[in-house]
Formats: structure tokens, sequence, C-alpha cells
């Protein structure tokens, strides 16, 4: 939901006000990501404040909040600060994403590649994906096309080189940014 705040520092200070402040944070997110990485104690103070929202698979590599906080940065540069891109791509990752994992867990019956991602999940991270879209102002083909292009980005399995968080809002605006939202 990190990627919410991001949302509203854009919508709060504006392009390219918002691009710089997320320019210079993105900076002190890998600082401390690495320090947490290098630092057992680091590492244990941030895991005991945040219990509960950092994956266990993310001890050992860069948490989400990198990935999101990358991600978001690139959606609005890649938007070049319009406002409805922005919003659409952020909201495909906060909240279509969101979909994808509880639908995933609640409902997933039909697994794909291996088991890790299911079918049902994709369809509501989709649904909810094209909903925000739509919700954003985007016109109806555009906002299919980002939410598919988001579902797709958030099918393969995080590995230390692949995390949806960065790649599911930069599909979505590069979609719209092609295909045009309005």
């Amino acid at each position: 939901m990190l990627s919410l705040v991001y949302l509203g520092v854009f919508h709060l200070l504006g392009w390219p006000r918002a691009g710089f402040a997320m320019a210079v944070w993105l900076p002190v997110v890998l600082i401390i990501e690495t320090v947490r990485l290098k630092l057992p104690a680091v590492e244990r103070a941030l895991f005991s404040f945040f219990d509960g929202m950092i994956r266990e698979t993310e001890r050992k590599h860069f948490s989400g909040i990198f990935h999101t906080t990358a991600g978001s940065l690139a959606a609005m540069m890649i938007a070049g600060g319009d406002a409805m891109i922005v919003g659409a791509a952020i909201l495909q990752l906060a909240l279509g994403d969101a979909a994808s994992a509880l639908a995933g867990k609640a409902f997933g019956r039909t697994k794909l590649f291996g088991g890790l991602k299911s079918l049902e999940g994709t369809l509501a991270g989709f649904a909810v994906g094209f909903a925000a879209a739509l919700a954003c102002g985007v016109r109806p083909g555009a906002a299919f096309a980002a939410a598919l292009a988001g579902a797709l980005a958030e099918l393969p399995p995080t590995t230390t080189w692949y995390n949806d968080n960065l790649w599911i809002p930069v599909a979505s605006a590069a979609v719209l940014r092609i295909v045009g939202a309005r």
C-alpha cells in the first residue's frame, strides 16, 4: 500500500515536484536497504518494527519497498506527469496486485507456470486494474490494455532479479503512454 502514499505525494506536490521528491527518496531507500542487508542488527530492528509487512523471502534481498518506489517513480516519468496515467498505473500496483494475491490465496485452483500463480488471482488483478483505470478516466480499450499489461507483469515469480512491484506500474504506464489514455 506504499504505492498509495506515492500516488498521494504525486497529487499533493504535482508534477514535476513529485518526481524530484521521489528521485531524492529512492536513493534513501536504496541506502536503508543496503545497510539492512549488511548489518544484521539493523535488519532485525526493521523486521521487528515492520512485523508482518516484510516477507521472510525479503530477508536476504531488497524488499518490495525499493521496487515499489522505483516502479512508482518510473511510472510517473513514463507518464510525463499525466495524472490519469500515473493514477491508473499506480492503482494497478496497489489494488490490482493486492487483488491478485488475495483472490489467488482464497480461490486459486488453476495453477499457472509451475504452480506459483493462479488463473483466478491473475483474473482478479486484471479486473481490479481495469476498474481502477476506468475510475481514473482512462478510455475502455486503453484501460483493458493497461490492465492486461499489469496482469502479465504480475505473473512471473519474484526472484532476486524480478519483482512485480517494479514492473506492474511500468508496464501499465508504458501501455497507456503508447496507446493513449484518453
